[in-house]
């Protein structure tokens, strides 16, 4: 196994203190991380007080709009501020000409995927067998437009290495983004409200980031940027986003299709829903028991599945703002044993701290469900929440191999694992959704074909890797780690839990239990915190470009 020593050659030479640009990138790095944890906590926020605002079925209803403009918005954003980063730091000089290329860029990019997301809101609709998404996909088209330009603001500070304001906008929106979903839901304003504070927070951020940032201004033409270049780049990151997105999301929409199939085909009414569906359909009237309402609840509970299983792989997405930077980008261009070294240790590390949110919530995830969500939720969806969580670890690994593939230059290999995988949780959930009973059993269902598509991904992705870098995460420390698993769950499924204290007790005795465990079998220890401090020191030397 490799250990952390072996992370990066030991100095020979006293350290010399940081160049001021090193340190100011340091500073800068902090700040990306601090202001990408903020916004996750945001997110939380959002989704964990909304279902309490909001019936099942509106809740449900907000989950499949936010899952079809998700993934558009998500691409728009990454790729935009990857672009106009890329190009503004390689020639700061130019940065408001490139800001102004980025602009254009999206008159022919961003605004007519926004109009045409709008205009094809009846067919997302009509796909989802429900028509009365139409209206709320159609005022949701307007996030799509303001992302796009409110991300070649971001990306111009990035680029400038003006890393305060990116995170000071990147603070500012979600706390925006919070107040206005649930104060408009709050207000009694239903699915329309959330999704038009959503679009509300979009405008204002749009608004203060051309004060922040600033706008290019006039340029004379031979100071112009050419669009071609940035399009070209951007179209090559989007394909490889699009298909990470859409992994993220496909289970949902196919559920929310599914289901109102299921209701359609079996006749199910009210009376016979309530041993599927519990509590919720006693806040339910005569209008919302038609097969979408239905199916909009099962939505619901699978949301809510959703967001803490997806902790594990936001938390490290969140430390890859530190992680990454921290490693020198010219270990790519350094000999292969440096950049084998380079992906052991990343990947072994983000293994470790991801399996460690995930085995808490997996050892006993009913009561972790009933803490932030009402009895239902925690009831229908505990199953679904054990196989998502240890799911979202492969996707965690799978994410983080697709960067470096990318970062190195084989973009083809990260498309073609994000290809597979997709095709992987798209045909299975479309087999095994059908089959099954709405409740439980077909959250359960979705929950653990998604899980399996994401090992699938995260093995093809480790095998581009081996090939074509020579490394992936290794063998011993894997077993390790599947040790650790069980004698974590092990002691989670006997200690008694009574009340939300408890459980909270609980989830710090499974994580003790499972650093304990991987201590005792010398998968951490001195040398890790050892190879962080000293990946660390290097960094500060410069190693950061």
């Amino acid at each position: 196994m490799l250990r952390g020593k072996d992370a990066v050659s030991q100095p020979t030479a006293p350290t010399p203190t940081p160049p001021p640009a090193a340190t100011g990138a340091g500073r800068g790095v902090l700040y990306i991380a601090f202001a990408k944890l903020y916004f996750m906590v945001a997110g939380a926020a959002i989704e964990f007080r909304l279902p309490a605002i909001l019936a099942r079925t509106v809740f449900g209803a907000y989950a499949v709009v936010s899952s079809v403009v998700s993934p558009i918005n998500n691409v728009l954003v990454t790729g935009s501020i990857q672009a106009v980063s890329r190009f503004t730091a390689q020639r700061p000089e130019t940065a408001r000409a490139v800001e102004a290329a980025g602009l254009r860029m999206h008159l022919f990019v961003g605004l007519p995927v926004a109009l045409g997301f709008i205009a094809l809101a009846p067919l997302w609709a009509w796909l989802l067998h429900d028509m009365s998404k139409t209206g709320p996909l159609m005022l949701a088209g307007a996030i799509v437009a303001g992302y796009a330009f409110y991300a070649v603001l971001v990306g111009t500070a990035n680029g400038r290495r003006e890393f305060g304001k990116q995170a000071g906008l990147d603070i500012t929106f979600a706390t925006l983004r919070a107040a206005g979903i649930l104060g408009l839901a709050t207000a009694g304003l239903g699915l329309y409200g959330a999704i038009g504070g959503w679009v509300a927070a979009v405008a204002i951020i749009l608004t203060v980031a051309m004060f922040v940032v600033g706008l290019p201004g006039r340029l004379e033409p031979a100071a112009r940027v050419p669009v071609r270049p940035m399009l070209r780049f951007f179209a090559g990151v989007a394909v490889y986003l699009v298909l990470l997105n859409l992994i993220m999301f496909v289970d949902q929409l196919l559920l929310k299709r599914l289901s109102t199939e299921w209701y359609r085909d079996h006749g199910q009414g009210l009376a016979d829903s309530l041993d599927h569906l519990l509590p919720w359909a006693r806040e339910v009237t005569g209008f919302a028991i038609e097969p979408p309402a239905l199916a909009d609840v099962q939505v619901a509970y699978y949301r809510a599945v959703q967001n803490l299983a997806r902790l594990s792989y936001q938390a490290i997405l969140a430390a890859t703002f530190v992680i990454f930077p921290l490693v020198s980008r010219s270990t790519f261009d350094a000999d292969r044993e440096i950049t084998r070294r380079y992906v052991h240790i990343t990947l072994r590390y983000s293994l470790i701290f991801a399996t460690a949110l995930a085995v808490v919530m997996a050892a006993n995830p009913e009561p972790l469900l009933d803490i932030p969500y009402a009895a239902d939720y925690a009831h229908l969806g505990a199953p679904a929440l054990t196989a998502l969580a240890l799911g979202n670890v492969a996707f965690s690994i799978f994410a983080i191999a697709g960067t470096i593939l990318n970062g190195a230059g084989h973009t083809r290999e990260a498309i073609i694992s994000a290809a597979v995988t997709l095709a992987a949780a798209a045909i299975g959930n479309a087999i095994v959704i059908p089959m099954c009973e709405p409740g439980r059993e077909v959250l359960l269902a979705a929950a653990t074909t998604t899980g399996c598509a994401m090992v699938v991904g995260a093995g093809l992705a480790g095998w581009f890797l081996w090939q074509r870098l020579g490394a992936f995460l290794p063998l011993a420390s894997v077993a390790r780690v599947a040790l650790a698993v069980v004698a974590a769950l092990g002691v989670g499924r006997v200690i008694p839990f009574t009340t939300p204290l408890m459980t909270l007790v609980e989830a710090a005795v499974v994580g003790l239990v499972y650093l304990v465990v991987l201590v005792g079998s010398r998968e951490l220890g001195r040398a890790d915190l050892a190879a962080i401090v000293q990946v660390r020191a290097r960094r500060g030397r410069g190693g950061e470009s």
